[in-house]
């Protein structure tokens, strides 16, 4: 029974990961991300039912699209299986079980639900555009807020001591950058470190300093061995393309979460 609950959480995971699919392509694009019908981005055919069974429909395809016979990108299929997995992953770090589900549970699986969102839209986007979306960052602070309240709440009713002073400068540093981002979204201006750091933020407020920290050092462990390894390649040319570092960072933060979770489950 177990097995099939999962099974279903796996599930759920990859109709998420199909949405967020829809959401990094359209949000840098300011399309409609809830009412308006999937289609196809080669042909812009709109897709049927049977074209948007998460994974499923990629494989039976063969990567391509019903219509145009145009080749699907694979991150469809990586995005949706990543996050199936991460679903699978998150429900078992929390014990959760068809046989003792409870209200605490279900609260932790949804925040982590939407952490998890967060992290995959901020790599989708960036990885793409080289950009992190202020509506994304907004999204980020919001669950974040959300995630102080459920703590605070479940500290205070088991009567465990819970520092505010943390909070209160994490929500500080916040609304100062979030200001300098409004007034430089003003003179048409983006701040891509800027935006990085508020990110960071949020990351160190669900996941806290320690997992920030190592986070950033896993990060500048990967873009090192990038570096090495296009210098290996393009031994004649000069590496000056951008790095998507905020894909990185979240990369990073889903790593060291992923292997807390396994010492959690040994």
């Amino acid at each position: 029974m177990n097995i099939i609950f999962y099974i279903i959480i796996f599930a759920m995971g990859t109709v998420f990961g199909s949405f967020l699919t829809l959401a990094t392509y359209r949000i840098p694009l300011n399309q409609n991300i809830t009412h308006e019908h999937s289609y196809c981005p080669s042909c812009k055919h709109k897709l049927n039912f049977l074209d948007l069974i998460p994974v499923l429909s990629y494989v039976f395809l063969g990567g391509k699209c019903r219509y145009c016979k145009k080749k699907i990108g694979s991150r469809y299929f990586i995005i949706e299986t990543l996050t199936g997995i991460s679903f699978v992953i998150l429900a078992l770090a929390l014990n959760i079980s068809v046989y003792n589900l409870t209200k605490i549970q279900l609260v932790e699986f949804s925040l982590g639900i939407l952490y998890i969102i967060f992290l995959f839209l901020i790599g989708g986007i960036d990885i793409e555009h080289h950009t992190i979306d202020k509506r994304v960052l907004i999204y980020g602070v919001t669950i974040a807020l959300l995630d102080i309240m459920y703590k605070y709440i479940a500290c205070v009713d088991a009567g465990i001591y819970y520092n505010l002073n943390r909070i209160i400068i994490y929500i500080c540093a916040i609304v100062i950058l979030c200001l300098i981002n409004i007034m430089k979204t003003k003179n048409n201006k983006t701040n891509y470190t800027m935006d990085l750091i508020i990110t960071l933020i949020i990351i160190s407020l669900f996941t806290y300093e320690i997992t920030a920290i190592l986070t950033i050092l896993c990060t500048l462990l990967i873009i090192i061995i990038k570096n090495i390894i296009n210098k290996i390649i393009n031994k004649r040319e000069k590496y000056i393309k951008e790095l998507p570092i905020a894909f990185f960072v979240v990369s990073s933060n889903a790593i060291i979460v992923l292997i807390a979770f396994m010492f959690l489950l040994i």
